[in-house]
Protein backbone atom coordinates (compact mmCIF):
# COMPACT_ATOMS: atom_id res chain seq x y z
CA UNK A 1 0.00 0.00 0.00
CA UNK A 2 1.34 3.43 -0.92
CA UNK A 3 1.83 6.26 1.58
CA UNK A 4 -1.03 8.12 -0.09
CA UNK A 5 -3.35 5.13 0.29
CA UNK A 6 -2.34 4.81 3.95
CA UNK A 7 -3.04 8.47 4.68
CA UNK A 8 -6.36 8.38 2.82
CA UNK A 9 -7.28 5.32 4.85
CA UNK A 10 -6.51 7.27 8.01
CA UNK A 11 -8.82 10.04 6.80
CA UNK A 12 -11.61 7.50 6.29
CA UNK A 13 -11.14 5.96 9.73
CA UNK A 14 -11.15 9.34 11.46
CA UNK A 15 -14.44 10.32 9.87
CA UNK A 16 -16.02 6.96 10.58
CA UNK A 17 -14.98 6.83 14.22
CA UNK A 18 -16.30 10.06 15.66
CA UNK A 19 -14.87 12.61 13.30
CA UNK A 20 -15.36 15.74 15.35
CA UNK A 21 -13.69 14.38 18.43
CA UNK A 22 -10.87 12.83 16.43
CA UNK A 23 -10.20 16.01 14.53
CA UNK A 24 -10.20 17.99 17.75
CA UNK A 25 -7.29 15.87 18.88
CA UNK A 26 -5.55 16.38 15.57
CA UNK A 27 -5.86 20.16 15.41
CA UNK A 28 -2.26 20.61 16.49
CA UNK A 29 -0.65 23.38 14.48
CA UNK A 30 1.89 22.90 11.73
CA UNK A 31 3.88 19.92 10.62
CA UNK A 32 5.96 19.12 13.67
CA UNK A 33 8.99 21.20 12.77
CA UNK A 34 10.43 24.12 14.72
CA UNK A 35 8.72 26.86 12.70
CA UNK A 36 6.30 28.40 15.17
CA UNK A 37 4.61 30.43 12.45
CA UNK A 38 3.19 27.14 11.22
CA UNK A 39 1.80 26.48 14.67
CA UNK A 40 2.59 24.19 17.52
CA UNK A 41 0.88 21.51 19.57
CA UNK A 42 0.59 23.96 22.49
CA UNK A 43 -1.34 26.39 20.31
CA UNK A 44 1.22 29.16 20.86
CA UNK A 45 2.40 31.21 17.89
CA UNK A 46 5.48 33.39 17.56
CA UNK A 47 3.63 35.22 14.81
CA UNK A 48 0.47 34.82 12.78
CA UNK A 49 0.28 34.07 9.07
CA UNK A 50 -2.32 36.07 7.18
CA UNK A 51 -4.30 34.29 4.49
CA UNK A 52 -6.64 36.10 2.12
CA UNK A 53 -9.46 33.79 1.02
CA UNK A 54 -11.67 34.73 -1.92
CA UNK A 55 -15.17 33.29 -1.64
CA UNK A 56 -17.38 32.80 -4.67
CA UNK A 57 -20.53 34.20 -3.11
CA UNK A 58 -21.73 36.67 -0.47
CA UNK A 59 -20.86 36.13 3.19
CA UNK A 60 -23.92 34.05 3.99
CA UNK A 61 -24.35 30.58 5.48
CA UNK A 62 -23.02 28.87 2.35
CA UNK A 63 -19.65 29.12 4.12
CA UNK A 64 -20.96 27.67 7.37
CA UNK A 65 -17.99 25.50 8.28
CA UNK A 66 -15.55 28.35 7.69
CA UNK A 67 -17.56 30.60 10.02
CA UNK A 68 -17.53 28.00 12.79
CA UNK A 69 -13.80 27.38 12.40
CA UNK A 70 -13.14 31.11 12.55
CA UNK A 71 -15.48 31.80 15.48
CA UNK A 72 -14.16 28.89 17.56
CA UNK A 73 -10.54 29.82 17.03
CA UNK A 74 -9.48 26.86 14.93
CA UNK A 75 -7.64 29.06 12.42
CA UNK A 76 -5.98 30.92 15.27
CA UNK A 77 -4.90 27.55 16.68
CA UNK A 78 -3.11 27.05 13.35
CA UNK A 79 -1.48 30.49 13.73
CA UNK A 80 -3.61 31.83 10.89
CA UNK A 81 -5.46 35.11 10.48
CA UNK A 82 -8.07 34.76 7.74
CA UNK A 83 -9.30 37.69 5.68
CA UNK A 84 -12.54 36.65 3.97
CA UNK A 85 -13.08 38.35 0.61
CA UNK A 86 -16.74 38.49 -0.35
CA UNK A 87 -17.93 37.39 -3.77
CA UNK A 88 -21.29 37.82 -5.40
CA UNK A 89 -22.92 39.24 -8.51
CA UNK A 90 -21.02 42.55 -8.38
CA UNK A 91 -17.64 41.17 -7.31
CA UNK A 92 -14.72 39.85 -9.37
CA UNK A 93 -14.57 36.09 -9.76
CA UNK A 94 -12.40 34.15 -7.36
CA UNK A 95 -10.16 33.29 -10.31
CA UNK A 96 -9.59 36.96 -11.13
CA UNK A 97 -8.87 37.73 -7.47
CA UNK A 98 -6.40 34.87 -7.02
CA UNK A 99 -4.68 35.49 -10.37
CA UNK A 100 -4.24 39.16 -9.47
CA UNK A 101 -2.41 38.19 -6.28
CA UNK A 102 -5.18 39.62 -4.09
CA UNK A 103 -5.98 36.26 -2.46
CA UNK A 104 -3.91 33.24 -1.46
CA UNK A 105 -6.85 30.82 -1.66
CA UNK A 106 -10.01 30.77 -3.75
CA UNK A 107 -13.21 28.85 -3.10
CA UNK A 108 -14.92 28.68 -6.49
CA UNK A 109 -18.53 27.45 -6.78
CA UNK A 110 -18.32 26.64 -10.52
CA UNK A 111 -16.09 23.76 -11.60
CA UNK A 112 -16.81 24.76 -15.19
CA UNK A 113 -15.58 28.33 -14.74
CA UNK A 114 -12.55 27.13 -12.81
CA UNK A 115 -11.59 24.66 -15.53
CA UNK A 116 -11.94 27.34 -18.20
CA UNK A 117 -9.57 29.56 -16.22
CA UNK A 118 -7.04 26.73 -16.09
CA UNK A 119 -7.46 26.06 -19.82
CA UNK A 120 -6.85 29.77 -20.38
CA UNK A 121 -3.42 29.42 -18.79
CA UNK A 122 -3.81 30.07 -15.07
CA UNK A 123 -1.61 27.98 -12.77
CA UNK A 124 -4.37 26.90 -10.42
CA UNK A 125 -4.28 23.69 -8.38
CA UNK A 126 -7.24 22.39 -6.39
CA UNK A 127 -6.48 21.06 -2.93
CA UNK A 128 -10.04 20.12 -2.01
CA UNK A 129 -13.73 20.55 -2.75
CA UNK A 130 -16.26 21.88 -0.26
CA UNK A 131 -19.12 20.07 -2.01
CA UNK A 132 -18.84 16.47 -3.19
CA UNK A 133 -21.55 17.33 -5.72
CA UNK A 134 -22.59 20.78 -6.85
CA UNK A 135 -26.09 21.73 -5.69
CA UNK A 136 -26.95 22.73 -9.27
CA UNK A 137 -30.27 21.07 -10.03
CA UNK A 138 -33.63 21.00 -11.78
CA UNK A 139 -36.66 21.76 -9.64
CA UNK A 140 -40.19 20.57 -10.43
CA UNK A 141 -43.46 20.13 -8.58
CA UNK A 142 -44.52 16.78 -7.16
CA UNK A 143 -47.64 16.53 -9.31
CA UNK A 144 -45.43 16.58 -12.42
CA UNK A 145 -42.01 15.34 -11.30
CA UNK A 146 -38.93 15.74 -13.52
CA UNK A 147 -36.32 13.26 -12.31
CA UNK A 148 -34.68 12.01 -15.52
CA UNK A 149 -33.97 12.92 -19.12
CA UNK A 150 -36.96 10.80 -20.08
CA UNK A 151 -39.19 12.89 -17.81
CA UNK A 152 -37.86 16.07 -19.42
CA UNK A 153 -38.79 15.03 -22.96
CA UNK A 154 -41.29 17.53 -24.32
CA UNK A 155 -41.20 19.59 -21.11
CA UNK A 156 -40.96 23.36 -20.81
CA UNK A 157 -37.84 24.16 -18.83
CA UNK A 158 -37.25 27.57 -17.28
CA UNK A 159 -33.53 28.30 -17.23
CA UNK A 160 -30.96 31.01 -16.63
CA UNK A 161 -28.27 32.14 -19.05
CA UNK A 162 -25.73 29.39 -19.68
CA UNK A 163 -27.88 26.46 -18.60
CA UNK A 164 -29.03 25.32 -22.02
CA UNK A 165 -25.82 23.42 -22.91
CA UNK A 166 -26.11 21.52 -19.64
CA UNK A 167 -29.72 20.65 -20.38
CA UNK A 168 -28.71 19.39 -23.81
CA UNK A 169 -26.00 17.30 -22.15
CA UNK A 170 -28.54 15.75 -19.77
CA UNK A 171 -30.23 14.28 -22.84
CA UNK A 172 -26.91 13.39 -24.50
CA UNK A 173 -25.52 11.34 -21.60
CA UNK A 174 -28.88 9.49 -21.49
CA UNK A 175 -28.53 8.61 -25.18
CA UNK A 176 -31.38 10.90 -26.23
CA UNK A 177 -31.74 13.85 -28.57
CA UNK A 178 -32.60 17.10 -26.77
CA UNK A 179 -36.38 17.47 -26.79
CA UNK A 180 -37.68 20.32 -24.64
CA UNK A 181 -38.98 23.87 -24.81
CA UNK A 182 -36.52 26.32 -23.26
CA UNK A 183 -37.76 29.56 -21.71
CA UNK A 184 -35.29 32.10 -20.35
CA UNK A 185 -35.96 32.83 -16.67
CA UNK A 186 -34.44 34.24 -13.52
CA UNK A 187 -33.91 32.56 -10.18
CA UNK A 188 -37.39 33.24 -8.79
CA UNK A 189 -39.52 30.12 -8.30
CA UNK A 190 -42.83 31.93 -8.89
CA UNK A 191 -43.02 31.12 -12.65
CA UNK A 192 -42.77 27.41 -11.83
CA UNK A 193 -45.57 27.65 -9.29
CA UNK A 194 -47.69 29.68 -11.72
CA UNK A 195 -47.41 26.96 -14.36
CA UNK A 196 -45.20 28.83 -16.83
CA UNK A 197 -42.93 25.80 -17.03
CA UNK A 198 -42.58 22.20 -15.93
CA UNK A 199 -39.14 22.64 -14.37
CA UNK A 200 -36.72 25.36 -13.29
CA UNK A 201 -32.92 25.21 -13.19
CA UNK A 202 -31.92 26.07 -9.64
CA UNK A 203 -29.43 25.84 -6.84
CA UNK A 204 -30.82 23.06 -4.65
CA UNK A 205 -29.99 24.96 -1.46
CA UNK A 206 -31.89 28.12 -2.45
CA UNK A 207 -35.03 27.93 -4.61
CA UNK A 208 -36.68 25.10 -2.64
CA UNK A 209 -36.66 27.50 0.32
CA UNK A 210 -38.72 29.92 -1.76
CA UNK A 211 -41.33 27.22 -2.31
CA UNK A 212 -41.44 26.46 1.41
CA UNK A 213 -41.39 29.98 2.82
CA UNK A 214 -43.27 31.92 0.13
CA UNK A 215 -45.70 29.30 -1.11
CA UNK A 216 -46.18 27.20 2.01
CA UNK A 217 -44.97 23.97 0.44
CA UNK A 218 -43.31 21.04 2.16
CA UNK A 219 -40.58 18.77 0.85
CA UNK A 220 -43.33 16.43 -0.36
CA UNK A 221 -44.65 19.10 -2.71
CA UNK A 222 -41.59 19.46 -4.92
CA UNK A 223 -38.83 17.36 -6.50
CA UNK A 224 -35.14 18.25 -6.80
CA UNK A 225 -33.01 16.38 -9.36
CA UNK A 226 -29.36 17.43 -9.14
CA UNK A 227 -27.17 17.42 -12.21
CA UNK A 228 -25.39 14.46 -10.63
CA UNK A 229 -28.74 12.63 -10.48
CA UNK A 230 -29.14 13.45 -14.19
CA UNK A 231 -25.72 12.07 -15.15
CA UNK A 232 -23.67 15.28 -15.00
CA UNK A 233 -21.76 15.22 -11.69
CA UNK A 234 -19.47 18.11 -10.81
CA UNK A 235 -17.59 19.07 -7.70
CA UNK A 236 -18.72 22.36 -6.18
CA UNK A 237 -16.82 25.10 -4.36
CA UNK A 238 -13.29 24.04 -5.27
CA UNK A 239 -10.64 25.08 -2.76
CA UNK A 240 -7.56 26.10 -4.74
CA UNK A 241 -4.47 28.27 -5.02
CA UNK A 242 -1.75 29.07 -7.49
CA UNK A 243 1.06 26.54 -7.64
CA UNK A 244 3.58 29.10 -6.37
CA UNK A 245 1.39 29.82 -3.34
CA UNK A 246 1.16 26.13 -2.51
CA UNK A 247 4.95 25.96 -2.57
CA UNK A 248 5.53 29.04 -0.43
CA UNK A 249 2.63 28.63 2.02
CA UNK A 250 2.37 24.86 2.34
CA UNK A 251 2.07 24.80 6.16
CA UNK A 252 -0.57 27.52 6.08
CA UNK A 253 -2.55 25.67 3.41
CA UNK A 254 -2.47 22.48 5.51
CA UNK A 255 -3.55 24.41 8.58
CA UNK A 256 -6.38 26.07 6.70
CA UNK A 257 -7.69 22.71 5.49
CA UNK A 258 -7.40 21.12 8.93
CA UNK A 259 -9.22 23.94 10.71
CA UNK A 260 -11.84 24.20 7.96
CA UNK A 261 -12.56 20.46 8.10
CA UNK A 262 -13.17 20.70 11.82
CA UNK A 263 -15.54 23.60 11.29
CA UNK A 264 -17.53 21.79 8.62
CA UNK A 265 -17.79 18.63 10.69
CA UNK A 266 -19.10 20.58 13.66
CA UNK A 267 -21.56 22.40 11.41
CA UNK A 268 -23.45 19.12 11.08
CA UNK A 269 -24.26 19.09 14.78
CA UNK A 270 -26.47 22.18 14.77
CA UNK A 271 -27.26 24.13 11.56
CA UNK A 272 -28.43 27.12 13.61
CA UNK A 273 -24.94 27.95 14.89
CA UNK A 274 -23.45 28.97 11.55
CA UNK A 275 -26.72 30.60 10.51
CA UNK A 276 -26.49 32.90 13.52
CA UNK A 277 -22.85 33.67 12.72
CA UNK A 278 -23.78 34.51 9.14
CA UNK A 279 -26.63 36.81 10.19
CA UNK A 280 -24.95 38.54 13.15
CA UNK A 281 -21.22 38.46 12.40
CA UNK A 282 -19.82 37.63 8.98
CA UNK A 283 -22.78 38.80 6.91
CA UNK A 284 -24.11 41.34 9.40
CA UNK A 285 -24.33 44.07 6.76
CA UNK A 286 -26.37 41.94 4.36
CA UNK A 287 -29.70 41.85 6.20
CA UNK A 288 -29.90 38.04 6.08
CA UNK A 289 -32.96 36.21 7.39
CA UNK A 290 -32.12 33.77 10.19
CA UNK A 291 -34.75 31.12 9.37
CA UNK A 292 -33.78 31.15 5.71
CA UNK A 293 -30.11 30.75 6.60
CA UNK A 294 -30.87 27.81 8.88
CA UNK A 295 -32.83 26.08 6.14
CA UNK A 296 -30.11 26.70 3.56
CA UNK A 297 -27.57 25.18 5.91
CA UNK A 298 -29.78 22.13 6.46
CA UNK A 299 -30.09 21.64 2.72
CA UNK A 300 -26.39 22.04 1.96
CA UNK A 301 -24.98 19.65 4.58
CA UNK A 302 -25.66 16.48 2.50
CA UNK A 303 -23.71 17.99 -0.41
CA UNK A 304 -20.60 18.36 1.74
CA UNK A 305 -20.28 14.65 2.47
CA UNK A 306 -21.77 13.11 -0.63
CA UNK A 307 -23.00 9.50 -0.77
CA UNK A 308 -19.93 8.10 0.99
CA UNK A 309 -20.67 9.89 4.23
CA UNK A 310 -18.00 8.15 6.29
CA UNK A 311 -15.23 8.55 3.76
CA UNK A 312 -15.15 11.90 2.04
CA UNK A 313 -14.71 15.44 3.30
CA UNK A 314 -13.07 17.85 0.84
CA UNK A 315 -11.67 14.80 -0.96
CA UNK A 316 -11.37 14.90 -4.76
CA UNK A 317 -11.23 11.64 -6.69
CA UNK A 318 -9.08 12.19 -9.79
CA UNK A 319 -10.68 9.25 -11.59
CA UNK A 320 -14.18 10.59 -10.97
CA UNK A 321 -13.01 14.05 -12.06
CA UNK A 322 -11.35 12.83 -15.25
CA UNK A 323 -14.00 10.20 -15.96
CA UNK A 324 -17.71 10.89 -15.59
CA UNK A 325 -17.22 14.60 -14.92
CA UNK A 326 -15.09 15.18 -18.00
CA UNK A 327 -17.51 13.04 -19.99
CA UNK A 328 -20.29 15.41 -19.00
CA UNK A 329 -18.30 18.53 -19.89
CA UNK A 330 -17.42 17.06 -23.27
CA UNK A 331 -21.07 16.22 -23.92
CA UNK A 332 -22.11 19.76 -22.94
CA UNK A 333 -19.30 21.28 -25.04
CA UNK A 334 -19.12 24.30 -22.74
CA UNK A 335 -15.33 24.55 -22.41
CA UNK A 336 -13.07 26.08 -25.03
CA UNK A 337 -9.81 24.17 -25.19
CA UNK A 338 -8.35 20.87 -24.06
CA UNK A 339 -9.36 19.60 -20.64
CA UNK A 340 -6.33 19.48 -18.31
CA UNK A 341 -4.90 16.26 -16.94
CA UNK A 342 -6.52 15.83 -13.49
CA UNK A 343 -3.19 14.82 -12.01
CA UNK A 344 -1.79 18.22 -12.99
CA UNK A 345 -4.55 20.35 -11.45
CA UNK A 346 -5.44 18.37 -8.31
CA UNK A 347 -3.12 17.86 -5.34
CA UNK A 348 -4.52 15.95 -2.38
CA UNK A 349 -1.19 15.86 -0.53
CA UNK A 350 -2.09 18.99 1.50
CA UNK A 351 -5.34 17.43 2.67
CA UNK A 352 -3.56 14.17 3.44
CA UNK A 353 -0.99 16.08 5.50
CA UNK A 354 -3.76 18.00 7.26
CA UNK A 355 -5.41 14.78 8.41
CA UNK A 356 -2.18 12.97 9.16
CA UNK A 357 -0.96 15.68 11.58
Amino acid sequence: MSEIDTQHGMLKRLLAAGAVGSLALLTACGNGDDDATAGGADGECDEMTELDVSLGWILNVEWAGFWIADDRGYYADECLEINWIQGGPNAPSTMATVAAGEAHIGVEPSMQNWLQAVIDGNDFVSVGSMFYDTPGAILSLADNPMESAEDLQGATILGQDGTRPLLDAVFGVAGLEPDYNYVSAGWDADPLVEGEGDALTVYATNQPIMLEQTHGMSEDDYVVATYADLGLPQYGCLIYAEGSTLDSESDAIEGFLRASAQGWLENEEDPEVAAELAVDVFGAELGLDFDEQVRENELQIPFVRGPLADEELFWIDTQRWGGEMYDGFEEADVLEGELPDPEQVIDMSYLEAAYAQ
